[in-house]
């Protein structure tokens, strides 16, 4: 018999870009990304307890509703106003320099966009 996914220890998700602060804790960002390591790493899948943090301090706590491949080149201006951006050229530059780095076609770099819910 599996385990259910939300049973686990939490996993956590540290948001950095500046702009984000306020919106997260008025909770109205309801989208993060992350690398394939990190993904890898903590095994996200959708019904996981997330500890959200803001740098080191911890903002609230979500829920994993689900966890898709994205590029650079497939974020839309919806991503940049669910992740709390103020627009998708800020949520790629930020996604480019935090998370697909230097790489030579950094438009086609798969990463990971994890939707979850506030608890």
């Amino acid at each position: 018999m599996a385990v259910p996914a939300n049973v686990g220890p939490p996993k956590t998700i540290v948001f950095r870009y500046p702009g984000l602060e306020q919106k997260l804790r008025d909770q109205f960002v309801y989208q993060a990304y992350a690398s394939i390591a990190e993904v890898t790493k903590q095994r996200f899948i959708p019904g996981n307890r997330l500890v959200l943090k803001f740098g080191e301090e911890v903002i609230g706590e979500g829920q994993i509703i689900l966890v898709e491949k994205v590029t650079l080149a497939s974020l839309t201006a919806y991503d940049a106003i669910v992740g709390g951006y103020p627009n998708v050229d800020e949520l790629r530059k930020d996604s480019w320099k935090t998370i697909v780095g230097d790489v030579k076609k950094p438009e086609e770099a798969e990463f990971f966009r994890v939707l979850f819910r506030w608890l």
